[in-house]
């Protein structure tokens, strides 16, 4: 979390089931595979993972897009499910009334990861684009009283518009690294 003039900023990294995508010597992309068995937590990983091949960085995009899906519905339609259930549970998730009421920018981030092929770059810059601007227009309409502000049932008094990450008329700032 973030603490003295940034307390709103929420670091997150995970690393724990990460490895290198392109060779480290000749800087050539890993090879394909197959009957690799799942990878990661059922829930949140992609399709391809189910299917047992090899992941790449269109299946870590896709496992974001799971998170953000539950972080805003607060449950996954597949949930509860198992094993087939749940790969046709994501398979089918675009069909779905909760997927079509979602901003642009989740539908798309979703519907690239499918498009991508193993070894395809995502288009980062675009998503940063289109997710920052959906936070200007969603953080500008709300108070921006996050749940670790809150102390003792009333908001903490600050102005998050002057100390928080809403400085420059509403304009979030929300920087990449390369990795």
């Amino acid at each position: 979390m973030g603490i003295g003039e940034r307390p709103n900023l929420v670091y997150l990294i995970d690393f724990g089931l990460s490895k290198e995508f392109r060779d480290p010597n000749t800087h050539v992309h890993i090879p394909y595979n197959k009957d690799l068995g799942l990878t990661g937590t059922a829930i949140f990983t992609s399709i391809n993972s189910h299917l047992g091949l090899e992941l790449g960085r269109r299946d870590d995009l896709e496992s974001l897009a799971y998170v953000l899906f539950y972080f805003l519905w607060g449950f996954l339609p597949w949930q509860g499910g198992e094993g087939q259930d749940m790969l046709e549970g994501k398979r089918s998730i675009t069909t779905h009334n909760l997927f079509q009421e979602l901003p642009v920018a989740f539908r798309a981030l979703l519907e690239h990861c499918h498009l991508l092929s193993f070894d395809g770059k995502p288009d980062y810059d675009n998503f940063l684009v289109l997710f920052d601007n959906l936070l200007l227009r969603e953080v500008c309409q709300s108070d921006m009283a996050l749940d670790w502000d809150v102390a003792g049932g009333k908001i903490a008094r600050q102005d998050h518009r002057k100390n928080g990450i809403l400085k420059q008329k509403c304009r979030p700032s929300i920087k990449r690294r390369e990795g």
